[in-house]
């Protein structure tokens, strides 16, 4: 994989607030201890009725109740004003769980037609004679071994980079090759950085939770919810719902490299430019897009986004 060099970014430190900005108040009262505050204090003598204070309480109650209301039914408010999700987009959400649940087994030949498949999409016309070669480090695996690296993604995370290859070929290469900007001396690796991006997604989405397990019921988070009604045969806008993870997948890769290109990062800073990527589709979800064609556009702007029209 060729690489240009170029000088790494330097970090300055922030600076601490040490000592508190409140004033000192109370050195008025300190002096005359005996001067009551004449705009609240109350005098009251011993068994004489307050109505001043006995109003107050009671707006002091109503103001809990009412403050408790307010806060739960702001919390609620985003599950509120959600549109219920269909049955058709409860089945593809749990139907995207079940594949983010399946192990990588290099023992299965489907799963070996699978890296053949993402093989001729990197080297076409070299014929895949081995699938243990130190060729795959020149695609961004670890080893000669793809099996190892996949762990958490499983084998949605292989079919995720078949997808970037089959449906955005040129964005694939352009990724492949990081044939733009000014790249660091240690790039990083182009399928296990896809591999990490299954993941993250999945997570965000609740298909899986950070262990790994599957989720259960509805989203609860509101990005997740605003992905889940992307599903169904029109939110994927052209793509098709069905294919709304996948092509969600598409325009984080391509956010994650604008990303890492604009922080002038290097190998060691991956997982702090991941980190911001998921930040930004979470954020980009949240202002709920009517269609995956919008949420693209939010996520990578109209000109960058147009590539995986």
């Amino acid at each position: 994989m060729a690489n240009v060099r170029r000088r790494k970014q330097g970090k300055d430190e922030a600076d601490t607030l040490t000592e508190s900005l409140l004033d000192h108040e109370d050195d008025a009262d300190e002096q005359h201890p005996a001067r009551p505050n004449r705009s609240t204090a109350i005098i009251v003598y011993p068994g004489e009725f307050n109505l001043q204070r006995f109003v107050q309480s009671i707006l002091d109650w109503w103001n809990g109740i009412f403050g408790t209301l307010l806060t739960f039914a702001t919390s609620c408010w985003p599950q509120l004003r959600d549109k219920p999700l269909s049955l058709l987009q409860l089945e593809q959400l749990q139907q995207l769980r079940e594949r983010t649940q399946e192990k990588f087994d290099l023992s299965d030949p489907a799963h070996q037609e699978a890296l053949r498949r993402l093989w001729g999409l990197a080297f076409a016309g070299e014929a895949c004679t081995q699938l243990k070669t130190a060729r795959w480090k020149d695609m961004g695996w670890q080893g000669e071994d793809p099996a190892t690296d996949f762990r958490g993604a499983g084998l949605y995370g292989l079919e995720n980079l078949i997808y970037l290859g089959e449906a955005h070929p040129d964005t694939f290469r352009r990724l492949l090759d990081k044939s733009e900007g000014a790249r660091a001396t240690w790039e990083y690796p182009f399928a296990v950085a896809g591999l990490n991006l299954t993941f993250a997604l999945s997570e965000l989405l609740e298909l899986h939770t950070n262990t790994g397990a599957a989720c259960d019921g509805p989203p609860k988070r509101a990005a997740a919810r605003a992905f889940a009604s992307l599903l169904g045969p029109d939110g994927g806008a052209g793509a098709g719902g069905q294919s709304a993870f996948e092509e969600l997948y598409c325009a984080t890769f391509c956010l994650l490299d604008a990303t890492w290109l604009e922080m002038k990062a290097s190998y060691m800073d991956f997982n702090t430019v991941l980190k911001r990527v998921k930040a930004e589709v979470e954020d980009a979800l949240e202002s709920r897009p009517p269609d995956m064609r919008a949420l693209r556009t939010r996520m990578l702007g109209a000109a960058r986004a147009a590539e995986l029209e």
